[in-house]
């Protein structure tokens, strides 16, 4: 009885003693998810600036967003759509106080760091326009180009190309698109006027580096122009 008492305490110690090994050993690190943006909203005017005494043109704007898991900090990016001037901000905390051109336009996004596992995530891009006094409308935001992408390259075995492009305006007033393409920088060529589509098929040209870009207007007159893509013919 006793060897028997004996034997099921042994045990029971190396059970307990290959458990506690296993608890003392450390957690794999993991990768930061991607922070979900709050404010400034997506494709608003942004009216909640406190504007700077006694500069009426700029104003503190709040960006927030919500925490991410695995996130030891964050970096908040912002991109004047205008000038394409970018600001970056390094922050510990959920939310950053920045000064803004009033009745600009404007793009922000959130990158989530780990620092052990020296990653990083960024979240959805959101476009806004820091509100100016007595702005009745706004131009549309410039078009983001998506097809064909930055640097890419295209065959002349294939006799048409693809242009895709994306855009949005606050008071949801957009008429038209103007493509332009050409070999100067920045292109002159018109290959589409006053098109209601996002995306064009055009007759692929001979080989050569070209440049394309997109023109938005709204119904009342105003317009914006995207940054300027290029892409190369084989």
């Amino acid at each position: 009885m006793q060897k028997l008492q004996y034997i099921t305490y042994l045990s029971c110690l190396l059970l307990f003693l290959s458990c506690g090994g296993d608890s003392d050993e450390p957690e794999e690190p993991k990768s930061p998810s991607a922070a979900t943006l709050i404010f400034p909203l997506e494709n608003s005017e942004c009216t909640e600036g406190v504007i700077s005494s006694p500069d009426a043109d700029i104003s503190v704007v709040t960006f927030e967003w919500n925490p991410s898991n695995n996130t030891d900090s964050y970096q908040l990016t912002i991109k004047d759509l205008g000038t394409t001037r970018t600001q970056t901000f390094d922050t510990q905390s959920a939310f950053q106080e920045v000064t803004l051109n009033r009745g600009t336009p404007y793009s922000w996004y959130v990158a989530s760091v780990n620092s052990t596992t020296l990653e990083s995530v960024v979240s959805e891009t959101w476009k806004f326009y820091n509100a100016d006094e007595g702005a009745i409308s706004y131009p549309p935001f410039p078009a983001d180009l998506i097809e064909p992408t930055p640097g890419s390259t295209l065959y002349s075995s294939n006799t048409t190309i693809s242009f895709i492009w994306e855009a949005a305006d606050i008071d949801n007033d957009i008429v038209g698109y103007n493509v332009f393409m050409g070999s100067n920088n920045p292109p002159t060529t018109s290959i589409a006027d006053n098109t209601s589509e996002e995306t064009l098929t055009y007759a692929t040209p001979s080989a050569g580096l070209y440049y394309w870009l997109v023109k938005t207007t709204d119904s009342n007159g105003n317009v914006s122009t995207s940054e300027i893509s290029q892409f190369k013919v084989e």
